[in-house]
């Protein structure tokens, strides 16, 4: 079934977009200020705020689902769309979560910026 080796290779390519780095690390041009720390403790805190939504998971695995059925042999339709309606499901759920970390970033950038701090990345 040509669906199991396209299968490996996208959950191969969520596992190493998972495990990148997200942290929240912030580049200062001089030197940080004495409350650096709490500051930056308190934008995260808020850019918490940010929800992560279950629309693209949704979306992925309908899309998934069809495309899916749709390249699978005639008799193994219900399997492709099975496996499609999963890997979409995945995409989605990752790519929800990326713009989810994006937004979370450029709180706690813009948050340290409103607080004096000279962050530039």
């Amino acid at each position: 079934m040509k669906l199991t080796n396209s299968c490996g290779i996208l959950i191969l390519g969520l596992t190493v977009a998972a495990c990148s780095d997200s942290a929240d690390t912030l580049i200062v041009d001089g030197q940080k200020k004495a409350n650096f720390q709490s500051d930056l403790t308190a934008c995260q805190q808020v850019s918490m705020q940010r929800e992560k939504t279950n629309d693209g998971a949704i979306t992925g695995a309908v899309i998934g689902g069809l495309v899916g059925a749709a390249e699978a042999d005639s008799g193994d339709a219900l399997a492709g769309l099975g496996i499609g309606a999963a890997v979409g499901g995945l995409i989605g759920t990752a790519e929800d979560s990326s713009e989810a970390d994006g937004a979370r970033k450029r709180i706690v950038f813009n948050c340290m910026r409103g607080r004096g701090h000279n962050v530039v990345g």
